[in-house]
Parts: structure tokens; sequence; C-alpha cells
């Protein structure tokens, strides 16, 4: 018989069954989360990541939809890394104003009144 509580992830916020987590459903987050932050680390090793991790498109779907140079980025949630296209980064980076607004990256960006 299959857990009927379900709990949700404090990353990707889908709900999931308490054998879905690592660690714990309260600190911790899902498997899935989890193979996106290796993903990510791969990235960082110099793999192509599978695709974005907020709007799922594939990464041959977005190397096909760019012009020039495909560029992924990587963002740190709750302690893991996620790695989003620029679409998704730009979404991200304005609702994280707390992380990136007060930064010469954010004044570059024009972060601050973007909101």
């Amino acid at each position: 018989m299959s857990d009927p509580i379900r709990f949700r992830c404090r990353f990707c916020s889908q709900f999931r069954s308490k054998h879905e987590f690592i660690h714990d459903v309260i600190t911790g987050y899902c498997w899935h989360c989890y193979e996106w932050h290796q993903h990510a680390l791969a990235v960082l090793a110099g793999h192509d990541p599978p695709g974005c991790q907020e709007c799922s498109t594939p990464y041959e779907v977005l190397r096909a939809q760019a012009v020039g140079d495909l560029r992924m980025y990587l963002h740190p949630k709750d302690g893991i890394y996620q790695v989003l296209c620029k679409r998704c980064s730009d979404r991200y980076e304005r609702k994280r104003l707390d992380l990136y607004g007060d930064t010469p990256y954010g004044y570059l960006q024009k972060l601050k009144g973007a909101n």
C-alpha cells in the first residue's frame, strides 16, 4: 500500500512521498532536485546540462533556438544549484532581489527598479 501522505519539496515545490526525500522532509529535498544538483555540478566540470530545470526545455531544443552560443545559468537555491535557461534565469533574478539587487551584477542588470 502506498503512503497517501505527501510533502512539498522546499526546492521544487512538488508534492512527493516522504520516501523520495534526501535526509528528511523538513531540511532535505527530493531526489529529483538532487539529480538536478548533480547535473549542475557536471556543468561546472564542463558537461552539457540536460536542459532547463525550471521550464523543462531539453538542452537540444534550447541549442536549436539559440542565436549564437547557448548560455545556461547556474543559481544557488536552498543549498543546491539549479541550471536555468536565459528566460528562467532572468525571472529568477528578479524574484531574488535580496541576493542580486545590491550587487555590482544587479546594478549592471538594472534589477533594482525592474520589479
